[in-house]
C-alpha cells in the first residue's frame, strides 16, 4: 500500500520454532559408554532429523549410533561411544527450502581412559645390543609418561643411554645389570579430573653363559676309591644353558652316568670304583648366544677319619649342643685331607624303631671352626633322638661315628644343662650301622649356629 505517495513494505513475523534437547547439559563421556539424547519440537507434527559432527544426516535405525522415533521426540542413541564421536551433534527440523531450518546442537566430549596396548609384562633384549622396551600408552587427553627402574626414577639426558620413544623407551648397548623391573607410569589430566595407571615390565637380558663370580675355568676336586663324588658345574645364561659332560673326548649321557641338571647348574655323580676314575672331566654350557667350559681335575684324596670326640655339652627343650672336638687347620694352601666340616644325621628314636632305617633322617651340615660346638636346633621337646656324625674333607665323608641317644627337655623355660646322654640298649645299637654310603647332597656350612636346611650339592 501507499501512504502519501510513499510505499510501505509490511513485514510478517514467523512464529519461532522451539527445539528442546534432553538432556541439555554438556557432559563428558568415556569410550564405550552409552548415551541417549532426545530432540522434540513444540509441534509434534513437525518432522526432525539428526546430523553428526561431519554434517551427515543419521538415517540408521540400528547399530552403534542410530535414531529411534519415540513419537513425541526423535532420539539419538549411542550404544558404545567412540573417540570419533567427539564434536557437535545437531537436531534440526526436516523441511525443504532455502531458508535454514531451526536447529539445536549439543557438544559431545569423549575421554579415553589410560590403556597399555601391546605391552607385554615380560620382554627380552640381547646383551651388547640396543634394546627397546615397549609400553604403548593410549588415552585422551594424551597421558604423560614417566619411567622407573627397580623403583627408582629414570632420567633421559641428551646423548644418554636412555631415550624416550612414542611407544616406550630405548637403552643403548644393554648389559646384564640392565635386567630388572621397568615401570611405565601414565598420568592423565582432564577438565573433569585426573587419573593414573602404571605397568611393570620385566626385562630379561639374553646373554651367553658365564661362570659365576670369580670361578676359574679349571678347578680341582677330590675323591677316594670306594667313595662317591659329585662334580658340579655352574653357568649363568639367558636362555639357560644346556650342559654336557665328557672325559677323554668321550661324552657322557644320562644312560651311562648319573647327571642332575638344574636351571643354571649341572652335577655329575661318579662312583669311584677304581683309581682309573681319577683324571680330567670337562663340562660345557651352551646356549644360542655362545658357550663356556670348565675343566675339573678329579684327584685322589683320602677318606677322613670319623670324629674321635662325640659328646653332649648342653640341652634345652628344642636344642642339643654337641662337641665333636672341632679343630680348624690354618694350612695355606689347605691340605685336601684336612677336615673342613661335619655332617650330623638325627631322627627321633621312635621313628627309627618303626623303619629300622636312616633314610628319613634329618641332615645338618656345618663348617669346621676352632673349638666350636654345634647346635642342632628346632627339635621336638621331650623327645629322644638318635644321632651320628661324620667328618668331611675335600674328598668326601668319613664313616659314621657310633650312634648315641640324647633327649630334649620337656617344654619349660629355656636353660642349658649338663645332662648326660642316655645309653641306648645293646639290642637297638645292634640294629644300627656304624657306616653308610653317604648320599649326594650339597653341604651348606655353618659353624656354631645350625641352619635347619634341606641341602643339595657337592663335596
Amino acid at each position: 500500500t501507499s501512504i502519501n505517495g510513499n510505499q510501505q513494505i509490511s513485514k510478517r513475523t514467523a512464529p519461532v520454532d522451539v527445539l528442546r534437547l534432553a538432556p541439555e547439559e554438556e557432559t563428558a563421556h568415556f569410550v564405550n559408554q552409552s548415551r541417549m539424547v532426545t530432540c522434540s519440537h513444540a509441534n509434534q507434527e513437525v518432522r526432525l532429523k539428526w546430523r553428526n559432527p561431519k554434517n551427515a544426516v543419521i538415517s540408521e535405525t540400528k547399530g552403534r549410533v542410530h535414531i529411534e522415533d519415540k513419537g513425541e521426540s526423535l532420539a539419538l542413541i549411542f550404544e558404545a561411544i567412540a573417540r570419533t564421536d567427539q564434536g557437535n551433534w545437531t537436531c534440526e527440523v526436516d523441511v525443504d527450502g532455502t531458508v535454514p531450518p531451526p536447529r539445536k546442537s549439543f557438544k559431545m566430549i569423549v575421554y579415553e581412559p589410560i590403556s597399555f596396548r601391546d605391552t607385554s609384562t615380560v620382554q627380552t633384549a640381547v646383551e651388547d645390543k640396543d634394546a627397546t622396551i615397549r609400553c604403548e600408552v593410549k588415552g585422551h587427553p594424551e597421558p604423560s609418561v614417566s619411567w622407573y627402574f627397580n623403583g627408582q626414577p629414570l632420567f633421559f639426558p641428551l646423548n644418554g643411554r636412555y631415550s624416550k620413544l612414542a611407544d616406550g623407551m630405548s637403552i643403548k648397548k644393554v648389559v646384564q645389570n640392565d635386567s630388572g623391573e621397568y615401570t611405565c607410569k601414565a598420568f592423565q589430566i582432564s577438565a573433569t579430573g585426573s587419573s593414573f595407571e602404571e605397568k611393570t615390565i620385566r626385562l630379561n637380558i639374553k646373554h651367553k653363559p658365564y661362570l659365576p663370580g670369580r670361578k676359574q675355568s679349571v678347578k680341582d676336586a677330590y675323591g677316594y676309591v670306594g667313595g662317591v663324588v659329585n662334580l658340579t658345574c655352574e653357568a649363568t645364561a639367558e636362555p639357560p644353558a644346556n650342559f654336557s659332560w665328557s672325559a677323554n673326548n668321550k661324552k657322557f649321557t644320562p644312560k651311562s652316568h648319573i647327571i642332575y641338571n638344574g636351571r643354571h647348574v649341572s652335577m655329575l655323580q661318579i662312583m669311584i670304583k677304581t683309581s682309573s676314575i681319577f683324571g680330567k672331566y670337562k663340562c660345557e654350557a651352551k646356549n644360542e648366544l655362545g658357550g663356556v667350559s670348565q675343566e675339573i681335575h678329579l684327584k685322589e684324596g683320602s677318606k677322613p677319619d670319623p670324629p674321635s670326640l662325640f659328646q653332649l655339652r648342653g640341652v634345652n627343650s628344642d636344642t642339643l649342643d654337641i662337641d665333636v672336638g672341632a679343630t680348624k687347620s690354618h694350612d695355606i694352601p689347605p691340605d685336601p685331607t684336612t677336615v673342613i666340616g661335619y655332617r650330623f644325621e638325627l631322627m627321633p628314636t621312635e621313628e627309627y624303631l618303626k623303619s629300622r632305617s636312616w633314610d628319613r633322617a634329618s641332615q645338618r651340615d656345618f663348617d669346621v671352626a676352632d673349638g666350636a660346638t654345634y647346635l642342632l636346633v628346632q627339635l621336638i621337646p621331650d623327645t629322644k633322638y638318635l644321632i651320628r656324625v661324620a667328618a668331611r674333607n675335600a674328598a668326601g665323608l668319613s664313616d659314621w661315628t657310633e650312634v648315641k641317644e640324647f633327649s630334649t627337655h620337656p617344654l619349660q623355660p629355656h636353660g642349658t644343662s649338663d645332662a648326660r646322654p642316655t645309653a641306648v640298649g645293646h639290642a637297638l645299637l645292634g640294629l644300627l650301622s656304624a657306616t653308610a654310603a653317604f648320599p649326594a647332597v650339597l653341604s651348606i656350612t655353618r659353624h656354631r649356629f645350625a641352619a635347619d636346611l634341606t641341602l643339595r650339592g657337592r663335596f
